[in-house]
Parts: structure tokens; C-alpha cells; sequence
């Protein structure tokens, strides 16, 4: 008896284990992105752009950018945020061009 309970609990521990992992290796079961900011940010300061598309548990289309180290939620519907993520991506492969003429 006592080692069925044994086995019980260590089986439930496993399962808790897996499960807090899974939150930790990126797979998230809801929207990152809760509140979206409504203020213009400067592209100058934007470090890095993420957009992450709608997917099963988020609907949402998300754009996150890394400004002075902090993630920061944009409205994807706005239309300086349209502006700055085409404006990013064009840096971007003009660098990418740049890169392979070298």
C-alpha cells in the first residue's frame, strides 16, 4: 500500500515537472500580448521587432519590439506601426544586400 501512494505521488510530481517546463521552453498557452501601446515610438529606438502571428490559443496578429531592453506590445491596426514595421524590414534587407555583394 505505502508504495502505491509512493508511486502515486512521484507520478503527480512528474506530471507538475512537465508541466512548469513547458512554460519555460516558450510554449505559451495564451496571448502575449495583453495591453498594446497607443503612443508613436521613435524607430530609432526600436531594437529589434517580433510579429507573431494568430495561432490556436491567440487569435491576435502580435507586434512586440525590444526598446532599451524592454518588450513593448504595438497595435498591428495602426498606422505608424505599419509604417515603422515596413520601414525595419526594408533596413533590413538592405542590409541583407549589402551583406552579400561583400
Amino acid at each position: 500500500m505505502n508504495s502505491k501512494v509512493t508511486l502515486i505521488i512521484l507520478i503527480l510530481f512528474a506530471l507538475y515537472m512537465d508541466s512548469t517546463q513547458a512554460g519555460r521552453t516558450g510554449m505559451n498557452l495564451r496571448c502575449n500580448c495583453i495591453k498594446t501601446r497607443s503612443k508613436p515610438i521613435h524607430p530609432k529606438l526600436i531594437q529589434d521587432i517580433k510579429i507573431l502571428k494568430s495561432r490556436p490559443h491567440c487569435p491576435n496578429v502580435e507586434i512586440i519590439v525590444s526598446v532599451k531592453g524592454n518588450e513593448v506590445c504595438l497595435n498591428p491596426k495602426a498606422l505608424w506601426v505599419k509604417m515603422i514595421v515596413n520601414s525595419f524590414f526594408k533596413k533590413q534587407m538592405n542590409f541583407s544586400e549589402e551583406k552579400a555583394d561583400v
